[in-house]
């Protein structure tokens, strides 16, 4: 059974359940966000240009549109311009193998 775990984001959202649909042995679907849309996902349509992927009678239903099923509005992506990263913190063994952190 694939219970797969997505938390990346409403884009990444999208692409696990096309997946979902994909596997024969699919079971469930972790989404990290709520039944209706919360602050985090009125960020994501801010920035994106598109509504939050939401939960019908207790599916998510795939896009009717071709690729992912949405496009990515420009003129509000332009307004949060890429910042950088930053690394993130690591714990490492003493023999240089990655730990829990």
């Amino acid at each position: 059974m694939l219970p797969p775990h997505a938390c990346e984001g409403p884009i990444g959202g999208i692409a696990t359940v096309h997946v979902d649909a994909a596997c024969p042995n699919f079971l469930v679907q972790e989404i990290c966000s709520g039944v209706k849309p919360e602050m985090k996902e009125l960020v994501w349509e801010e920035w994106l240009g598109f509504p939050a992927m939401r939960m019908v009678n207790g599916r998510f239903p795939l896009p009717t549109r071709p690729g992912l099923g949405f496009d990515l509005d420009e003129a509000k992506l332009k307004k949060y311009p890429f910042g950088g990263t930053k690394p993130m913190a690591r714990m490492f063994h003493e023999d240089g193998s990655v730990a829990e952190w």
